[in-house]
């Protein structure tokens, strides 16, 4: 035990009281020790949701139950690619509400993404990507995407509504129970309705977005499911797709799915991508907008088609190839693309109509039935040098095609007879396609001028057959390199020897020194210029010496060296 003298137990006590002191400060301080833990950010967007009362305190309770049982299913799941789906769309839940953007009016259909994704893991087969998934007691189609878990479709749920609307007898109760689904997992800003995806598609960023195709689809549903069901409760449904169409006079910084363009508005795919101008469906916007405003008689749906036929009718022109038509402008659209926007220009052109979007659509039909065309221009081939040196010993063809195909240069010699077919396949505008101077078994082609013919088949079979406007000419290198200047400098033992040569058929010179039939240097020289051989002994007492300069080709140039 310690004690102290009594002069210092003043000091003594008030020296153990400050310690003591700073202690409990610095426990006041950690907050390991008294800080609460911080809450859950999604278990706080719930509390949110409750208070500002968009949920009830049963839906909260029943959220928290689901975000719960993601977070056991990321620890328990059967295989690693199971929890790793789970801790997906929880960690991109998470970050959305760290980022305050898991607002009370998107807390729903948020997480029944991940409840779909838990149950799916725990209890369902595991999907494939983009393969559409649907869970127990939930009317709602969802998506599998690797990387991203499952999540909540509102297009591929709003075209189940359809298909039960547009049966020889419509499944009104199924619509209805989809409906009333989709009105729950919406969201309205600005007297606009939406429903919004929660996952980054193709690259965007990770933040709620929507899509036209999504929003005009809802118009119409809603506003048929309203037909059919009871008067009295037709004016809600009316309301919806009312609300539905607002979002198309709202840009997309402001939660709707139109931009300006011209003097109209563009409805965009992906909101997070406002730029992007994707036709097909910006056409199918146009199509069930209008069907609905025929049907309702509503001026913003009328005024939505209007302004969308004047953004698109100007930039018609970027969406063909003059073969085929665009995704995109710059992006030519796959077939199962083409296809349905033919079909949509030629029924917009029916429906509104319109005489222009009509000739768009029976040209774009058109080119399914028509060749490629290719032209050359007025190219003069170079001529092919066998040896495979690297130097002129292949020719490009250039050409161009007014349509995605598969292109075959068919190379044949003066007989007629076939030596080399090349096949590439290729897409619209300016291409090329490479002879490589080859016959069919890999050997170098004879001299000789050869004919040619490119044959262009298309994705659907339609096939063109043109000339080349020229012979192609392989020509044999027969004549030897070209000595310019040879200068011998000897010190010390050491003979420098500088040989200056030139061969405008070869990509390189090999030259060899030979003594007495020996030799006793070698180098490999530029096609033209100097390449410098050294050798270790006196060269001014050689009595038989000569330089051998031999082309890629095989010829050589011997020239003799006097003592």
């Amino acid at each position: 035990m310690f004690t102290f003298s009594t002069p210092n137990s003043r000091v003594a006590s008030l020296f153990v009281a400050g310690c003591v002191a700073a202690i409990a400060w610095l426990a006041m301080l950690s907050p390991a020790a008294n800080a609460a833990p911080r809450k859950d950010a999604v278990v706080v967007a719930i509390d949110k949701a409750v208070a500002s009362g968009a949920i009830t305190t049963t839906d909260a309770r029943a959220l928290r139950l689901d975000w719960q049982a993601s977070a056991r299913a990321q620890r328990t799941a059967k295989s690693g690619s199971r929890r790793a789906a789970v801790a997906a769309v929880r960690g991109s839940t998470t970050r959305l509400a760290a980022r305050g953007l898991l607002t009370a009016d998107r807390v729903r259909p948020a997480l029944l993404s991940v409840r779909a994704t838990t149950w799916t893991m725990l209890h369902g087969s595991y999907p494939a990507h983009e393969q559409e998934v649907t869970i127990p007691g939930d009317v709602a189609v969802f998506t599998y995407y690797a990387g991203r878990g499952v999540q909540f479709q509102p297009f591929e749920t709003l075209k189940e509504g359809m298909r039960a609307l547009n049966q020889k007898t419509p499944d009104i109760d199924t619509a209805r129970m989809i409906a009333d689904r989709l009105l729950e997992l919406s969201r309205v800003r600005g007297g606009a309705r939406t429903w919004e995806y929660f996952f980054p598609w193709n690259g965007g960023p990770e933040r709620p977005w929507t899509s036209a195709i999504s929003q005009a689809l809802a118009t119409e549903f809603f506003w048929r499911v309203g037909q059919l069901v009871d008067e009295a409760d037709r004016p809600t449904y009316a309301s919806v797709a009312e609300q539905a169409t607002r979002s198309f006079l709202r840009n997309t910084s402001a939660g709707g799915v139109g931009t300006p363009q011209g003097t109209g508005r563009y409805y965009v795919m992906y909101t997070f991508a406002p730029t992007q101008r994707i036709l097909n469906g910006h056409l199918q916007a146009l199509l069930n907008v209008n069907r609905y405003a025929i049907a309702s008689g509503s001026a913003a749906a009328s005024r939505v088609v209007s302004l969308g036929r004047a953004a698109v009718l100007p930039l018609l022109p970027k969406f063909d190839t003059g073969g085929w038509s665009n995704y995109q402008p710059g992006q030519e659209a796959e077939l199962g693309y083409h296809e349905f926007q033919s079909e949509q220009l030629v029924k917009l052109g029916e429906e509104l109509p319109d005489a222009t979007l009509a000739e768009y659509g029976d040209r774009f039909e058109s080119y399914m039935v028509t060749p490629p065309l290719v032209t050359f221009g007025a190219t003069r081939w170079l001529p092919i040098f066998p040896a495979a040196d690297g130097l002129r010993d292949s020719t490009d063809v250039p050409f161009t095609i007014d349509k995605r195909a598969k292109a075959t240069l068919i190379v044949s010699d003066s007989t007629g007879a076939e030596v080399r077919r090349v096949v590439a396949s290729v897409a619209t505008g300016r291409r090329t396609i490479r002879w490589d101077g080859t016959t069919a078994t890999g050997a170098r082609a004879v001299a000789g001028n050869y004919s040619a013919r490119l044959v262009a088949t298309d994705i659907l079979g339609n096939r063109s057959s043109t000339d080349l406007p020229t012979t192609i000419s392989v020509v044999a290198d027969t004549t030897a390199p070209a000595l310019r200047l040879v200068t011998m400098r000897e010190r010390n033992g050491i003979a420098t020897v500088s040989v200056d040569a030139s061969d405008m058929a070869s990509a390189w010179i090999t030259v060899q020194l030979r003594i007495d039939g020996k030799v006793v240097a070698r180098g490999k020289g530029p096609r033209s210029g100097r390449t410098i051989l050294l050798v270790k002994r006196v060269l001014s007492d050689v009595k038989r010496g000569e330089l051998l300069l031999t082309d890629t080709s095989g010829n050589v140039l011997t020239y003799p060296l006097a003592g």
